[in-house]
């Protein structure tokens, strides 16, 4: 099964080693290929060359012999067969360079793109920290196995049956034989003794994800800890699994001990055997002293990699599973659909809610068959208690989710057939809980639209009525304003917010609960930018403040999930219906 998953995980890298369209890249892979060959024949050539310049030296020492050139240029072509090995691997490895790091940008890329296409349930039900170590493991996973498994092991092996071949045709099928059962035995007790760290090793990696995740939801939650004066509670839970960590590192470095005096045990033993053996030819005649030189030279020439199969053994199989965890996020499905069609640029907005239903749970209904019109250019408010669905509908509006029953219309075009950026361009939303990105308050408010000059994101933070606020502070504009925005209080991110939206310059607002942080004042003088910048545009406001929704051309009284009632704020008050009843709670209040 775990083989299968493997081959599935390799077939899924496969297009980024062989990228099509990408005819330079495939050179790089073929010539580093080549160059892999060119070195493993000058490897095993080299144990060759120092055996004939062994047996010149013996010969020499004997008077056998009486030039130098031969043993000189023997050990000349030793060195030479030396340096073109490390030549023709460090070539492999400059062309293969460009190889590995252009497929690990271009998954890493691809992953950030479909992560952001996915659905908001998924984000909602999402671990920061996990989802991060597992796109961080799965790109080191890949660098590791085209570096080790690619260039490495499998030369290794290769080099395995070439030596194994050589020293057939040379001294005998015993030589062969042994060093056959010796790498067999070898491999066997690495495979063996690595299945069983692999159960420390997954500790490991459980431990380490529960301790990104838990260390970084509490500094994201910095006040939260410190309003509570959780700092010990939260400093214990940290504890509980650093001590897991601990403890299966351990496990798993004594277990790596053991691993290596088993493989250095089999390896010692037989090179020993292979020594005896050709101990006993030179006494008989079959193998003269060089020959004992070669066998001793490809042993331990086979020995060095082989000394690091058990750890990348284990790092092969960890690889491969932090790439299938990559991988199977891809496998996630998106909530886009690529067949989805622009929806025609227009200057007319018209939103049309008609019998829309939606829950999260079958059990509980947020909202339940409710219909309503956004004329184009015209101002429709929302209104009602908390949990009436109010911030459900931007969501539904948005295509964060879809709708359960119903269908939702722009322009009398069902917004399930048009493509997300098309209708996101649309819409500029400014939410109830405003999250800003740890960069400058100017980066924050022209991310509303990046292609922006300074003079309009300026424009637009005064419509805000942020720019004066701005102004006082000692970098201006290139203020930093921290992780979520936590350098700023409440009301001044939603006034980024509100600006950054004004910049967008959308064809529908939609203002979630848009003055919800601020003070009497503040919103009064927002407000008004706000009926300036949105006028004549279709404008959607979730409100909580009824002052927010006074003005607007049709106010909507949602509970429940229901419409109960709608019409102007006058036409409410008169009704003196669940609007009147919030009204008089708000002004007393």
């Amino acid at each position: 099964m775990e083989d299968k998953r493997y081959i599935k995980t390799f077939k899924l890298l496969l297009p980024y080693l062989w990228p099509n369209k990408r005819n330079d890249l495939r050179t790089r892979v073929s010539f580093a290929v080549v160059a892999l060959v060119l070195a493993k024949i000058a490897s095993v050539s080299t144990p060759l060359v120092l055996g004939g310049a062994v047996n010149s030296l013996t010969e020499l020492s004997a008077g056998i012999n009486l030039f130098m050139l031969v043993p000189v240029a023997l050990i000349v072509g030793y060195g030479v067969a030396r340096i073109i090995s490390f030549t023709f691997v460090a070539v492999r490895d400059a062309l293969f360079s460009k190889v590995s790091q252009h497929s690990i940008r271009q998954i890493s890329l691809n992953m950030f793109k479909h992560l952001h296409n996915l659905s908001l349930q998924f984000h909602l039900n999402r671990q920061t920290g996990a989802l991060a170590k597992y796109i961080d493991r799965g790109t080191k996973g890949i660098d590791f196995l085209l570096r080790y498994v690619l260039f490495n092991v499998v030369p290794t092996f290769f080099e395995i049956f070439l030596v194994s071949g050589i020293l057939f045709y040379l001294y005998g099928p015993w030589y062969a034989v042994v060093t056959l059962t010796t790498i067999g035995l070898y491999s066997y007790l690495t495979f063996q003794i690595t299945e069983w760290r692999n159960v420390f090793r997954k500790r490991m990696n459980q431990a380490d994800n529960d301790i990104s995740t838990k260390m970084i939801d509490s500094l994201l939650n910095f006040e939260t800890v410190k309003y509570f004066n959780n700092e010990a509670y939260e400093f214990n839970r940290l504890d509980k699994s650093l001590e897991d960590y601990e403890l299966a590192a351990n496990q798993s470095r004594h277990s790596l001990s053991l691993l290596n005096i088993a493989q250095t045990f089999i390896i010692m033993l037989g090179i020993t055997i292979m020594l005896v053996m050709s101990a006993f030819g030179i006494k008989n005649g079959d193998i003269d002293v060089g020959g004992f030189v070669v066998i001793n030279a490809y042993m331990l020439q086979l020995y060095q990699p082989l000394n690091f199969l058990g750890s990348v053994y284990r790092e092969i199989r960890q690889a491969l599973t932090d790439m299938e965890n990559m991988f199977s996020l891809l496998e996630v499905s998106q909530i886009s659909k690529d067949d989805l069609e622009d929806i025609p640029q227009s200057n007319v907005a018209e939103i049309r809610f008609d019998k829309v239903s939606f829950d999260y749970d079958i059990r509980r209904t947020i909202i339940k068959n409710i219909s309503f019109t956004v004329p184009n250019g015209k101002k429709v408010a929302i209104v009602g208690p908390t949990g009436a669905g109010k911030s459900t509908i931007s969501r539904l509006l948005f295509k964060f989710y879809d709708p359960k029953e119903g269908g939702i219309y722009i322009n009398n075009i069902n917004i399930n057939k048009i493509s997300q950026e098309s209708l996101r361009k649309m819409i500029g939303v400014v939410p109830q809980d405003t999250v800003l990105f740890n960069d400058t308050i100017y980066y924050n408010i022209a991310y509303g639209n990046t292609d922006a000059t300074k003079e309009e994101v300026i424009g637009a933070a005064k419509n805000a009525d942020i720019h004066n606020f701005i102004s006082t502070l000692p970098d201006g504009y290139e203020t930093i304003v921290g992780e979520r925005g936590l350098k700023l209080s409440g009301g001044e991110k939603q006034r980024v917010a509100i600006a950054r939206t004004i910049l967008k310059n959308p064809k529908i607002f939609f203002f979630d609960e848009a003055t919800s942080a601020l003070d009497s004042s503040t919103e009064k003088e927002i407000q008004k930018n706000l009926e300036s910048v949105s006028k004549d545009k279709t404008t959607l406001i979730i409100a909580h403040r009824l002052s927010t929704a006074a003005n607007a051309d049709n106010i909507i009284v949602l509970d429940k999930g229901i419409i109960i009632e709608q019409g102007t704020h006058k036409s409410l008050l008169l009704e003196k219906g669940k609007y009147f009843e919030m009204w008089g709670k708000q002004k007393l209040s």
